[in-house]
Order: C-alpha cells, then structure tokens, then sequence
C-alpha cells in the first residue's frame, strides 16, 4: 500500500508538472539552445546559463560548444518565446569575444570557431554576448548550473523555481548557492525541463553510505537531510563527486582582524588576486580563514 501511494503521489506530481508552465516566467535563467550546445536542439537536456540576484540581467556559465555549429540563447526552455538571436547570421565572436546580439527579429545564429568550454556571459540589457575560451580544459563542460529541490529548498517541491546553484567560473566543476534551507529533505535537478519527468538522468542524489558524496542518476532516491533550518551554503564538485552542506553562523563568520589585508583562494588552493563577485572562496586573514561569497 506504502508504495502504490509513493506511486500515485509521483504521477499526479509528475501530471502537475508536466502542465506547469510558470518557468516560462522566471527570469534569472537562459537557455543555450543549437547543434553548438552538447544537447544540440533537445531542450529537455538544456543546462541555463544563470543570473545573480544583484545582476539581473547579466547571465553567465561555462560550457563545451562545438566549432562552425548554430548557437543561440532562449528565454524559456520551449521553441516559440523570446530568444537572443545573432544580430549577423553566422557571426563569430570577434578579438574581445563580444557576438552583437538581438531580440528575436530573423533566426539568426552565431557560431565558435573552435571546440572547447567557453565561458559565456549574455548581457541582456547591452545586448551581447561575450564568449571567450575557459581557462579549464581538462574535460568536456556540459553542465552550467543545477537547482536545489525538495521540502527543504525555499520552494519545495517546484521544480520550475528550483534554487539556482551558479558555477566557478574558474573551477567550472563547482556549484554553489547559499540560500535559506527549511527542515525537510531535497536533492538536485541539473536541467529544468527533463527534470519535470522526474526521470533519474536529469537528477543527482546522496550518496547512500557517505552525505558527502554525490550520485548522478542513481537507482535509489536517496536525498539530504536538513534538520536545523537556517541559511546553508551548498557547493557541489562533480569532479571529485563531493558536496558540501555547511551553515551560515552570522557575520561574525565573515569578518577578519580589520588591520590585516585579507588573501583569498579558490577551493583548490590556488590564490586568486581579483576575485569575481559571487565567486565561492576561502579568505584568510592572519590565522583566520573562512569560505566566502566573494
């Protein structure tokens, strides 16, 4: 009976979701869409570029985009909306890796000139894209944010406005977001649109004997756990397959000894001498160190 209810209640979430379409409304995400992309035209697969609460407009993630192949950007997941198209069909970035864009008007698309991950920067208000190689090419970059979702998450179990998690743009293996976190469990999608399927590809879960560990695609639904609500940030690494749920004490967590100039570094160690805004970093000053949003 325990499992006929679990089944009955996925289907009428999955129905829900399925005819759910207040996505289409959020704006803090862009979807590269075009035979460039690694999902090619297959929206269910889509990976969105983001957008930060203190930059609205301005979108932003690192990808594999394939050379000489159609590329451009929609404002929803579903053919037939509004979409960033190429202002020059066929353009490629120029020398500072701006691509001239527009607002709808003809089906234009623009295109790389070499395969590679890119770090992507869509600026909605100037319209242009700038697109210039990443400096991490050590794999293939298919995934430029994932989402938070569940009882825990601050909108349940919504998949449309699941929390964005926003990528290292110097690690682009790593998501983070510091958000309130409710008593209750969730997991994370990494697209939107095929996660409404609930299907295990789009969704990534614990780890079942390790909390630190993440499992792509798993066969058990295993989920995390919050049991003190407050503000958490959680930072994914899908190279190593770890994850890292840690509360936000207060500000005294992220003040240091004022007569000392702070030195920051990135979560591999490496030393970052201008750091990006919202870029997840250790900061030290004197013998105190503390795990930042920049």
């Amino acid at each position: 009976m325990k499992n006929l209810y679990k089944s009955l209640l996925i289907a009428g979430t999955t129905l829900f979701c399925g005819m759910n379409i207040s996505a289409q409304n959020r704006a803090d995400v862009l979807f590269p869409a075009g035979d460039g992309t690694p999902w090619g035209w297959t929206l269910d697969e889509a990976s969105a570029l983001t957008a930060k609460p203190e930059t609205p407009n301005i979108f932003e993630g690192t990808l594999y985009l394939q050379a000489d192949k159609d590329l451009k950007f929609l404002k929803t997941f579903d053919f037939g909306n509004d979409e960033f198209r190429a202002v020059v069909n066929g353009s490629k970035p120029d020398a500072s890796g701006k691509v001239a864009l527009m607002l709808n008007g003809d089906d234009n698309k623009f295109r790389v000139a070499e395969s590679a991950n890119y770090h992507i920067v869509v600026d909605a208000d100037a319209l242009t894209a700038t697109i210039k190689k990443s400096p991490y090419q050590d794999a293939n970059i298919t995934l430029s944010s994932m989402f938070i979702v569940g009882a825990a998450a601050p909108n349940g179990w919504d998949i449309d406005h699941g929390t964005a998690m926003h990528q290292d743009a110097a690690a682009p293996y790593i998501y983070s977001a510091t958000t309130e976190l409710k008593t209750g469990d969730f997991k994370l999608a990494t697209v939107l649109k095929g996660a409404r399927s609930w299907n295990k590809k789009y969704w990534i879960f614990r780890d079942a004997t390790d909390d630190g560990k993440i499992v792509p695609a798993s066969d058990e639904d295993n989920k995390w756990n919050i049991t003190d609500p407050g503000t958490y940030t959680v930072t994914v690494n899908t190279k190593d397959n770890t994850i890292s749920i840690s509360k936000t004490g207060g500000i005294e967590d992220i003040t240091a000894d004022s007569d000392i100039a702070p030195v920051y570094y990135n979560l591999q160690g490496v030393r970052v001498s201008n750091p990006d805004h919202g870029q997840l970093l250790i900061r030290v000053a004197g013998d105190k160190a503390t795990k930042i949003i920049y």
